[in-house]
């Protein structure tokens, strides 16, 4: 998909965005893509590395960011950082997208990656949004668009799962009306993971 559109995802992630992150913390962008959420990141004042799965996506946040961060082509299932290397982690619309070996593997990562004490700022789509049944249903969260993208959408009891070796210090569901008067729906929660 990068290859055709290199920005795929239009949405915004501003400096306002409450991260949970102290000013100069080494923060992990998971799914950086095309850097819109690193940009958010380094504006706050943080160390950034992203990881993205598409080497095409990673030469893009490159090139928006140049050497303000350091850019890795990885996967959250296999990320190439020592043990508790990273004070904060950040999961936008990243989720959604993994299978559930993945998933489990990828907090198996993150709770690798992360110090102690160190917190993870996650945004997923609801299983209320507006979008939840577009595509071929292949289990009772999931969907595969005709892209061939799959999307996972969550509740909160299903986030707390995927984040279980992890504290909860905030989940925040958030509804917003399109100009079409749809609802897009999503989760905005912070995960610590214990000392």
């Amino acid at each position: 998909m990068y290859r055709t559109q290199p920005r795929q995802w239009k949405g915004t992630i501003n400096n306002r965005t409450p991260f949970p992150f102290a000013k100069g913390d080494i923060v992990l962008d998971v799914g950086c893509g095309n850097g819109k959420t690193s940009a958010a990141l380094i504006e706050n004042g943080y160390n950034v590395i992203g990881i993205d799965i598409s080497n095409v996506a990673a030469d893009a946040c490159r090139r928006m960011h140049g050497d303000k961060m350091k850019v890795i082509c990885a996967s959250a299932d296999s990320i190439p950082l020592d043990n508790d290397t990273v004070d904060g982690i950040v999961m936008t619309h990243i989720l959604e997208h993994l299978t559930d070996d993945e998933l489990k593997a990828s907090m198996k990562e993150a709770h690798r990656v992360l110090r102690a004490r160190g917190k993870i700022f996650v945004r997923v789509f609801h299983s209320d949004d507006m979008r939840s049944d577009f595509g071929e249903r292949i289990d009772e969260r999931t969907v595969v668009r005709g892209n061939g993208i799959r999307y996972r959408y969550f509740d909160q009891n299903a986030l707390k799962d995927a984040f279980s070796a992890f504290i909860p210090t905030s989940m925040e569901r958030i509804d917003e009306t399109t100009k079409f008067k749809e609802i897009r729906s999503r989760i905005e929660a912070v995960f610590e993971k214990p000392a």
